[in-house]
């Protein structure tokens, strides 16, 4: 007795688990984004792309390698004989050049991650509108459906009607009419709501993607000033605009501290006469003319990326207005929709006073075409507000 009664509750906790967390095989926005984020061709290439530029930023802030000369000089031996001649010698820069050096690769090693970060934004901007095109087209196929149920119903009463003499052909023809565009409208969603899922799966690296979603994310459109504060300290392109001016800045620096001497400094060892000789060699080297315009050079690129940053962030500025003041109009719009389509129901009064007589089938479809376009207006308005705010707040991705 004891084992049925647990095996009951251990039914009764499954099935209460599975009514608690129904949504566990299904997958939403975010989780797409992660999967893609994984599993992208694109951005698996640019990772190692970004590392090897990060290895290659970290080259050139090394010594230069050490050079050894050996030199055998044959002679009389009653002059002397033969003499040998070795040196070891390691050249220097000046020691603020390394300093300069290491800050310059580790601000490129930034820089390198900040563009890769540009890339994997861009990536999943287009994820991410791709299934807010899944969930329109996803609406309008349910739109859709219900357009040919009630078109299919229309059909079976007027071709009753038919048969008792109630109703002519010319009114069969104009429901089959109606069907048939119905259809085709259908069949181009089905196209393209294919399409869409699978331009999903490519951008998950060919691998299937789970996204079931039928309803938009419940973003909000925030404050105006909050939204340029934040797009503006948050976005990768201006932070690594920021980034590049920062290396070359630090590039005039080390470009006068390479127009500082360099030196050379090693052991020298003279031999092969009945005296060996050991010493150190110092060399020095004046830049008198490799270093030309270097520092003229970086202070132009120094410029350069700062009105670049202007210019950038300007644009932005003015992107991010335009693209606000679009998103706040179609608010409006979606809520004006939803008010007074939710509030109606002309579907089924229209068909009742057809039924009833009381309208033409001209009448009807002039009346339930009115109704059909607004909704799909709507669905429109709802999808083009989502793609806006979608680039509004694509500094979060």
């Amino acid at each position: 007795m004891k084992i049925k009664n647990m095996k009951k509750y251990l039914y009764g906790g499954i099935l209460l688990l599975l009514n608690i967390y129904p949504v566990c095989a299904q997958s939403d926005i975010n989780q797409v984004l992660e999967s893609i984020a994984l599993n992208n061709k694109t951005l698996k290439a640019g990772g190692y792309l970004t590392e090897a530029q990060k290895l290659e930023a970290k080259t050139g802030k090394y010594l230069a390698n050490p050079t050894i000369e050996f030199n055998q000089l044959w002679g009389d031996k009653k002059t002397g004989g033969n003499i040998n001649e070795m040196a070891v010698v390691q050249a220097f820069d000046f020691p603020s050049v390394y300093a300069h050096k290491n800050k310059i690769a580790h601000l490129k090693s930034t820089n390198y991650d900040l563009q890769y970060a540009v890339g994997r934004q861009q990536i999943l901007l287009t994820a991410q509108q791709t299934c807010l095109e899944i969930i329109y087209l996803r609406k309008q196929k349910k739109l859709l459906n219900e357009r040919v149920e009630n078109v299919q119903k229309l059909s079976d009463l007027y071709q009753k009607r038919l048969e008792e003499g109630d109703a002519n052909q010319l009114d069969i023809n104009k429901i089959q009419l109606e069907l048939l565009n119905i259809q085709n409208s259908e069949r181009l969603n089905t196209v393209a709501l294919k399409a869409k899922i699978e331009q999903l799966q490519t951008l998950n690296g060919g691998i299937p993607v789970e996204f079931s979603d039928t309803t938009y994310p419940n973003w909000l459109l925030p404050a105006y000033q909050q939204l340029e504060t934040s797009y503006l300290n948050l976005d990768p392109n201006l932070k690594s605009l920021t980034s590049q001016a920062e290396i070359a800045g630090r590039e005039i620096r080390l470009s006068r501290a390479q127009s500082l001497p360099k030196f050379d400094l090693g052991y020298r060892r003279n031999g092969g006469n009945e005296e060996t000789l050991n010493g150190f060699v110092i060399g020095l080297s004046i830049p008198l003319f490799e270093n030309k315009n270097t520092v003229r050079r970086a202070k132009t690129q120094y410029e350069y990326s700062n009105a670049l940053i202007e210019d950038n962030t300007q644009n932005l500025k003015s992107n991010l207005q335009q693209w606000y003041e679009k998103a706040s109009a179609l608010n409006t719009s979606c809520k004006a929709y939803a008010s007074i389509l939710s509030g109606q129901h002309n579907i089924e009064l229209l068909n009742k006073a057809l039924a009833a007589g009381q309208i033409s089938m001209i009448d009807y479809f002039t009346e339930i075409d009115t109704l059909y376009d607004s909704q799909e207006n709507y669905l429109t308005v709802e999808q083009d507000y989502y793609i806006t705010l979608s680039q509004l707040l694509q500094y979060q991705l």
